[in-house]
């Protein structure tokens, strides 16, 4: 090797050191300004109420071994008490079992040992049960507060606890919430690990390995997954209670264990239910539970029938990852939490694989779809149960894969067409919206197809779509009304607009409704998009997450959406210029498919709403690739391959995204 190599390799060793360090610099920044903000005052967080907070001096002294018992009334959840002490002898010896007591039955609900030494004397002490209690009831319910000390030394030690003088109650409060500082602690340390190793992984994919587009994708996405999937854990995601339980049911099916049993009920191993663990607004609590319960192998294996559960009646096909990944679960004996992280696990990887193959074999806008893949709310319903999942991935490759035949200059093979006609048998009952994606088939080259390309061909393929849009709307419709008898009453309107206003105000807006009303319709139209526009664009890229609780900074998401633009600009990759016919057609698959969102929406809007209910930006997903590619423009194009710099950028700004979204979640 001759001076010039030595030189022209140490200066890359150089510019790839300073490279690491910068992101390791950001990355440390961050991650101690978050600890130092957010972390360390999380752990002492407790939301409580005073049941007596009258204190004018010590009036109870605890005797070794006798239980005292303070009777009072609380409502919600509790996770733990407040006492205000008075320990004169410090330190004590010994320890005071706390119990919370039901009045009416005099059973012990949950409890702790409370070591007496850890006093500290005439402040309120927060004290967290071992194990929350959670009431179902409504209202304030009766309970006994019993206190028992076990003193190493009887006769040394002693405690008292301040209260009132005049009642003789004594001074003590309820938790609502309490975080455990080594369990958060633990789990903030597991995610700054991954964040400095997804960091670095997506630096060297991008800049020292330089990896072809579609294995930079899949490393960088493997990647910033592991982040948001921790930070936004399982049920964060929009209905993943429901998708989650409809792919346990497709395990049933697979055991044969749901035969004879209703339709809402699933059958579950014992353990797999834990109400702090599914409540959908993630909590610090949330955090401690993964972390505490990580590793922990099932226990009870057995598995029991759970009625009435919120399950989503669709083509069961969208749910076979997440099912299969559970089945794993239970083949190694995993536990709840584990179990939960595969089933997630196994919808990346389709949803990886998916976008893989499509920026592999599409001919144009490779980095529309890398972009797309990139989005936060991309990532964090790809690292879900949702069958949106399935939907998503199978719309980016059913794209690339029509753009790839559209650029095949040979006559199409038969599995050619069989694989796209498989694709469109998959995504059609998946949502019946996007079915109306399959007439993308007409974009395809007529006189490429085997047999047909004999014929003389003279009818225009925009006819036939056309036709088969005019077939496929009202098989839809009849599908609808088979599956819900009272859609028909939200196309047609059961009365005068003014009487549905006075006497019906939760009747759905229907389309007789807006077509009869134009001014009505024109000012729902307006006060949308006058309040909720910012949203949509939000909620288009991520600004928005986990059942629309967590709002992203918009300096981040304005990032992306600039990222998303440039994507949209021609690359020295592109091999294929759309015509102005084949450009029509997938906009206007898109228009046609933001009609039928837009439809459902309505239909979910009360007549009595100033705004249109229920539109999300992630509706668009699936059909989002069509659209931009059929904008692209062979007027601003960018000479030199930055698809690289590109993935950094997004990739980068995602790991900020995910740290931004924990920051928000802790601070509830």
């Amino acid at each position: 090797m001759d001076l010039k190599n030595i030189l022209k390799t140490a200066k890359k060793v150089l510019i790839h050191a300073v490279g690491l360090g910068c992101v390791a610099a950001v990355v440390f920044c961050t991650m101690f300004f978050i600890e130092y903000r957010f972390v360390a005052p999380a752990t002492a967080k407790s939301d409580r109420y005073y049941i007596n907070d009258i204190y004018d001096q010590p009036i109870v002294q605890l005797k070794h071994q006798q239980a005292f018992e303070q009777e009072f009334e609380a409502h919600g959840d509790i996770f733990g008490v407040q006492i205000r002490w008075h320990n004169l002898a410090q330190p004590q010896k010994g320890t005071a079992l706390i119990e919370l007591v039901e009045a009416d039955t005099q059973t012990v609900l949950t409890s702790t040992d409370y070591n007496l030494k850890l006093i500290e004397n005439d402040v309120y002490n927060e004290i967290a049960f071992d194990a929350p209690y959670y009431n179902s009831e409504e209202g304030y319910q009766p309970y006994i507060l019993r206190i028992t000390p076990n003193f190493k030394n009887p006769d040394e030690n002693y405690v008292k606890i301040w209260g009132d003088i005049n009642t003789g109650n004594i001074a003590f409060g309820i938790l609502e919430y309490i975080v455990n500082t080594e369990s958060l602690y633990g789990w903030f340390g597991l995610l700054r690990k991954i964040a400095f190793a997804a960091a670095f992984a997506v630096y060297a994919a991008c800049f020292i390995f330089k990896l072809k587009k579609e294995n930079m994708f899949i490393v960088c996405l493997l990647a910033v997954s592991m982040l948001f999937t921790l930070v936004l854990p399982p049920y964060s995601s929009p209905d993943e209670e429901g998708h989650f339980n409809s792919a346990y049911r497709m395990v049933n099916s697979w055991d044969s264990t749901n035969e004879g049993s209703p339709s809402s009920t699933v059958f579950k191993r014992a353990d797999d239910k834990n109400k702090l663990f599914e409540d959908k607004y993630t909590t610090a609590l949330t955090y401690e539970y993964v972390y505490e319960n990580l590793t922990e192998k099932a226990e009870n294996t057995q598995f029991v029938p759970f009625e009435k559960m919120w399950l989503v009646n669709d083509f069961d096909g969208v749910y076979f990852m997440g099912a299969l990944g559970i089945k794993l679960a239970h083949i190694l004996g995993l536990g709840y939490v584990q179990l939960m992280y595969l089933g997630r696990f196994m919808n990346l990887l389709f949803f990886a694989l998916c976008v893989y193959m499509s920026i592999r074999i599409t001919p144009v806008g490779k980095e529309i779809f890398m972009a797309l893949g990139f989005l936060p709310i991309t990532l964090h319903i790809a690292n879900s149960f949702s069958r949106d999942v399935f939907v998503i991935s199978l719309g980016f490759l059913f794209t690339a894969y029509i753009l790839y035949l559209m650029k095949q200059e040979t006559t199409y093979k038969w599995w050619q067409l069989l694989l796209a006609a498989v694709m469109c048998v998959l995504l059609a009952p998946s949502k019946f919206i996007y079915a109306a994606m399959c007439l993308a088939v007409f974009a395809l080259d007529v006189k490429k197809v085997p047999l047909i390309n004999r014929i003389n061909w003279r009818i225009p393929p925009i006819a036939i779509a056309i036709a088969a849009a005019a077939v496929m709307l009202p098989v839809m419709l009849n599908t609808m009304l088979q599956r819900d008898p009272e859609f028909r009453w939200k196309i047609f309107q059961m009365g005068p607009l003014d009487e549905m206003l006075l006497y019906m105000p939760r009747q759905s807006i229907s389309l007789e409704i807006l077509l009869r009303n134009p001014g009505y319709t024109l000012k729902l139209i307006c006060s949308t998009i006058f309040e909720n526009g910012a949203y949509y664009i939000k909620s288009l890229a991520g600004g928005v997450l986990s059942y629309n609780s967590v709002i992203i900074s918009d300096a981040f998401i304005f990032i992306l959406l600039i990222c998303v633009v440039i994507a949209c600009f021609n690359s020295p990759d592109d091999k294929l210029c759309l015509k102005i016919q084949d450009k029509l057609t997938f906009i206007g698959i898109f228009v046609l498919i933001l009609g039928m969102v837009l439809f459902t929406c309505i239909s979910w809007t009360f007549v009595t709403m100033e705004t249109l209910y229920g539109f999300q930006g992630k509706y668009l997903l699936p059909v989002l690739p069509m659209l931009l590619i059929a904008l692209k423009g062979s007027r601003i194009e960018i000479k030199k391959d930055i698809s690289n710099i590109l993935c950094f950028v997004m990739v980068f700004t995602d790991i900020f995204v995910a740290l931004n979204a924990f920051v928000v979640i802790l601070q509830r």
